[in-house]
């Protein structure tokens, strides 16, 4: 027997903190098989789901483990039967059992509306959920409460104040879909652009139009002034970085154009957290080998790129320093998306480091604090823990 075999069990048992997360979609249980696939693609053409996402090597995985978990042949369309014939609070608790789930920070301003509230979430899986505010989408949420920017932007910093007494555990950008990871401060010209943008925009959502914040002045000055709110804190603030939605430019989502955030002295007290990273993961990696308050993730990355899951995590483990190391699975849509995201997490840390310690790269015990340390104690240890 390898250490690898008894490493694997040692991984099973660490309680998953799952640091970047959605909740569900809140429906009826019984799904489509469109809507079974829907979560394994960031596409938005139906043809993706429709007619190729089965024969990718993620998604046939996802089917043949949640096969196991229910019992039945792995095949889809057995798999997808079982999963609606289940009570829905029993399957959802199954799969929070399945993954040992911990704690969870929901990034709940997403497909708002949509989806089961953070209470009701929590309830629902019997786990702890705790806030992750989306600041773009805040503002935008704000428009009929403030007239001007400067009254959305104290908005925006009186809730980043209030964040202990409002279970909020982070913050969350997402300027990587808007309009790119180039954040600048805010000099007195683009200050002008951005109060101008502002206007135009909340004219138009006042009138029944587009909420959409994609005016880069803006974005930036949004996010500037949520990390001076959250500076004093010490809260940490997720990005979204390189791959998502098709309205994403990748080369405008490299995260070392952010250079000015990880530069500026006020903000170091900030953690910066790059979520997904995938392609460049490896990229993120050498910001966190230069910046101490740069930490990596690559949750949405490990549930889509399956069995190369231990390799990207190689990769991205060759500058990281694993106390800059974070898991999570960007679950959304549907519950079985976190579920498999957390299954190939651990398989890819106990591939990975158990041949490590098979190798003689690193000691038994060093394995086991590098995988409670990503799984677990790592997210502890940077985001604030509220009752």
């Amino acid at each position: 027997m390898t250490y690898t075999d008894t490493f694997r069990e040692f991984v099973a048992a660490i309680p998953f903190v799952d640091h970047h997360v959605h909740q569900p979609y809140k429906r009826a249980h019984a799904i489509s098989l469109d809507a079974f696939r829907r979560p394994f693609t960031e596409g938005a053409i139906p043809a993706i789901w429709q007619e190729q996402l089965q024969s990718l090597i993620g998604y046939r995985w996802m089917v043949r483990a949640l096969a196991t978990v229910l019992g039945v042949s792995p095949d889809e369309y057995t798999v997808l039967a079982a999963r609606n014939a289940m009570d829905a609070t029993a399957y959802h608790r199954l799969l929070a059992r399945a993954a040992h789930l911990d704690t969870c920070y929901a990034d709940d301003l997403f497909a708002q509306g949509e989806c089961y509230t953070v209470s009701e979430w929590a309830a629902l899986i019997e786990r702890p959920v705790q806030r992750v505010l989306r600041i773009e989408t805040f503002i935008e949420n704000g428009f009929a409460e403030c007239p001007m920017l400067d009254d959305a932007l104290a908005y925006l910093t009186q809730e980043i104040a209030a964040a202990p007494h409002r279970g909020i555990v982070s913050l969350k950008s997402i300027a990587g879909y808007r309009t790119g990871l180039a954040i600048v401060p805010p000099v007195a010209a683009h200050q002008r652009e951005a109060r101008a943008a502002y206007a135009r925009i909340r004219e138009t959502a006042m009138a029944g139009g587009s909420r959409r914040i994609a005016a880069k002045p803006l974005v930036d000055a949004i996010v500037w002034a949520a990390l001076e709110a959250a500076a004093p804190q010490g809260l940490p603030m997720q990005f979204h970085v390189a791959f998502g939605d098709d309205d994403i430019v990748l080369r405008d989502n490299d995260p070392t154009v952010m250079r000015a955030l990880f530069r500026h002295e006020p903000f170091r007290t900030v953690p910066f957290v790059l979520l997904h990273c995938y392609p460049y993961h490896q990229h993120a990696g050498y910001l966190a080998s230069i910046y101490p308050n740069v930490y990596v993730d690559l949750g949405l990355t490990i549930p889509i790129v399956g069995p190369r899951a231990a390799n990207i995590l190689a990769e991205t483990l060759e500058l990281t320093p694993t106390r800059q190391l974070l898991a999570s699975t960007d679950g959304h849509m549907e519950p079985e998306f976190q579920w498999f995201g957390v299954h190939v997490w651990r398989w890819a840390i106990t591939r990975l480091l158990g041949g490590y310690v098979d190798d003689g790269i690193i000691a038994a015990r060093e394995a086991e604090e590098i995988a409670m340390a990503a799984l677990h104690d790592n997210a502890l240890r940077i985001y604030p823990q509220h009752a």
